[in-house]
């Protein structure tokens, strides 16, 4: 039963959709947390194309972090409320001496990948997002799935509305309303 509710609802988010200034923010700063608090920046690039950058480290770690992310936001329901999804690269960089001279270097790069829902409620961004990550290095894990995440930004940048053509350009000039003799 929960399938079919999850799916009735992706079905019915997916017909909402419109891709018309999907985000209310052109940059917004703050912070993520998942397995440990992290900074997050997005950045409105065009037609609905953010950059997100994250710098990341885990909770007791002194390991440090860098995903740099391209993220599609498609607008749901009414502006500042998105769906979005993207992919990008990372890189760790692990504190952990060598304990050999024939040890390779232990730091973890490879691909991320992202999606998620943000709503936008006045300066305040809130987003969910999934964030999992496919490893090249030499790592004891490949691909490590990384539970959900919560973000808080700040908008310090907002996007400006569009503006509704006047409805004579969209007529050809003309007067509809007037009757013809």
């Amino acid at each position: 039963m929960r399938i079919i509710r999850f799916c009735s609802l992706a079905i019915l988010c997916l017909l909402c959709m419109n891709a018309v200034q999907a985000q209310s923010y052109k940059t917004a700063a703050g912070i993520r947390v998942d397995n440990g608090v992290q900074l997050t920046v997005k950045q409105y690039l065009i037609n609905n194309w953010t950059a997100e950058g994250i710098l990341h480290t885990a909770i007791g770690s002194e390991d440090l972090g860098l995903t740099l992310l391209a993220e599609k936001h498609q607008k749901i329901i009414f502006r500042g409320t998105n769906l979005y999804y993207g992919a990008g690269a990372h890189y760790y960089w692990k504190n952990e001496p060598f304990r050999s001279e024939n040890e390779f270097n232990n730091n973890v790069y490879g691909l991320s990948f992202i999606g998620g829902a943000e709503i936008s409620l006045g300066r305040i961004n809130l987003a969910v997002d999934w964030k999992p990550e496919l490893h090249l290095s030499e790592s004891s894990q490949v691909f490590d799935w990384n539970g959900a995440s919560v973000s808080v930004r700040y908008i310090f940048a907002k996007r400006e509305r569009r503006k509704i053509r006047d409805w004579k350009v969209f007529n050809g000039g003309k007067n509809k309303s007037k009757h013809r003799k």
